[in-house]
């Protein structure tokens, strides 16, 4: 037990437990107002990053072949594309786009699940040490099997999930500052954008650190801390992007 317990393994789990809070408010906020795709999928964003937590958290004590899965699911492919698609439908007014492209995300989203889940994994390359956060950040690469499908739906996935959360937040807040309107979508865009890139920076970091050994133990933390910050960024930043108190759904009129 004293091996599990390093920074980024108490960091990770204060993010798990974090996100799970944080996803039951948003979602608590969509029942209220009963209507808003966004809100629905910023608390799916949430709840990812409470499962990627959680399987994490199983793996620091020891190999779990679903646990593994549902980490690299997502972490690595899932979580920014859901979270860019609620600021898509917050922000896009043009017919269908929002639907269209999200109805594209998902069924990326299932597909990959399905390859995830069905892939061999080389469990005998999992040898974390004290460290599993660290390891699996440096190293998990040598468990998943070479493959197309990981070269180009990685990149393609969160490539869109970057553009429509960060670009998107950036370009709603710049329009609505131009405008002199809305201030809280420029606060809470300017948020969401911060929020979505920390992590964003923290996986170059540690990308960075590869080249250079001496920083990967000071990368993984930044990394950690990058996420759990974020995360919390990306909440306060939906607060302020929908605006105003959650509004009830209306009650039925009597006949």
């Amino acid at each position: 037990m004293e091996n599990v317990l390093t920074p980024t393994f108490l960091i990770g789990v204060l993010t798990t437990v974090v996100a799970a809070v944080l996803s039951l408010l948003v979602f608590n906020r969509y029942r209220l107002r009963g209507r808003g795709v966004h809100l629905l999928l910023w608390g799916t964003g949430l709840a990812l990053y409470f499962v990627a937590g959680l399987s994490e958290t199983i793996l620091a004590f020891g190999w779990n072949d679903l646990a593994f899965r549902l980490w690299y699911w997502t972490g690595a492919l899932v979580i920014p594309p859901i979270l860019g698609q609620g600021t898509i439908h917050l922000l896009v007014r043009r017919p269908y786009v929002a639907p269209i492209s999200t109805i594209i995300v998902l069924t990326l989203a299932a597909a990959s699940l399905v390859w995830v889940l069905s892939i061999p994994l080389n469990a005998a390359a999992f040898v974390p040490g004290g460290d599993v956060a660290r390891f699996l950040t440096e190293s998990y690469r040598e468990i998943l099997p070479r493959s197309p499908v990981r070269s180009v739906l990685s990149p393609l996935m969160n490539g869109w999930g970057t553009l429509a959360l960060v670009g998107g937040a950036i370009y709603s807040a710049v329009l609505f500052f131009r405008k002199e309107i809305m201030p809280n979508r420029v606060i809470g865009n300017i948020f969401i954008a911060t929020g979505g890139l920390i992590p964003a920076l923290g996986g170059a970091m540690m990308r960075w650190a590869t080249t250079v050994p001496e920083l990967s133990e000071i990368a993984a933390a930044t990394k950690y801390v990058g996420i759990l910050g974020g995360l919390v960024l990306l909440f306060v930043g939906f607060q302020f992007a929908v605006g105003g108190a959650p509004q009830p759904r209306p009650a039925p009129q009597a006949a």
